[in-house]
């Protein structure tokens, strides 16, 4: 799990966590600002996937809220971290465009990094699928015949890869033995065979792009990858 990280905060604070993130996670690359400015700067260019702003004097929120937003203006298409103790700080973090806003006190910072530096894993079937989901926050993998060794977080079937037959009955089989695997059934071509065996599945969302289009098909797959990443920091 390598990841760049820069963090924003007081000399002590931010220090502290480059110390325990270098010492416990040697893979990663961790740099420390202390001005806004830089954080913006750095983080924009495209160099990291993480940026974490710890809690400042009350009188410097306003502006940790301005860097937040910032580097969501400036493009930055990593996760954006906020570490405050008071709802209403946490609140206007994520309004601001924080991915996720946590109490320093309750949860490690350190931990909480880790766990936020997870992608989570779609496999896909047909290229057009792995394509839906490049340069979003996840790691992309294909299978073709063989359902994947491991569960995936989202698993995406297109009909148009798989004949009526064995297929379906061993996907019933592998959503029934991977419950923390979310599976998204994507009707997009085949026979009625195909179709009907699909369907006999009960896995839900089946999505027929001709009538919903793929954007539905995104749309959902974000959402249960969100849902997924969420589950993981929450819980670090």
């Amino acid at each position: 799990m390598p990841g760049r990280v820069v963090v924003l905060g007081d000399l002590p604070e931010r220090y502290e966590i480059e110390r325990l993130l270098t010492e416990r996670h040697p893979e990663l690359h961790v740099e420390t600002v202390g001005l806004p400015w830089e954080m913006v700067e750095r983080a924009a260019g495209g160099r990291f996937d993480l940026a974490l702003v710890l809690r400042g004097p009350i009188t410097a929120h306003e502006q940790r809220m301005n860097t937040i937003a910032s580097l969501r203006r400036n493009g930055f298409a990593g996760k954006i971290l906020f570490a405050g103790a008071f709802l209403t700080e946490k609140q206007d973090a994520v309004r601001a465009g924080a991915d996720y806003a946590f109490d320093p006190d309750k949860q490690v910072a350190e931990q909480v990094v880790v766990a936020a530096l997870y992608r989570p894993v779609v496999a896909a079937d047909h290229p057009y699928l792995r394509y839906l989901f490049v340069g979003e926050w996840a790691e992309t993998v294909g299978y073709t015949h063989e359902l994947p060794a491991e569960g995936p977080d989202l698993l995406l079937v297109s009909t148009s890869c798989h004949n009526a037959g064995t297929f379906y009955s061993a996907l019933a089989g592998f959503v029934r033995e991977h419950p923390k695997t979310r599976c998204i059934v994507v009707e997009d071509d085949g026979t009625e065979a195909v179709r009907t065996d699909a369907l006999a599945t009960g896995i839900q969302p089946y999505v027929v792009p001709a009538q919903e289009g793929l954007g539905r098909v995104t749309a959902l797959g974000l959402g249960f990858l969100r849902e997924r990443w969420l589950a993981g920091v929450s819980a670090a």
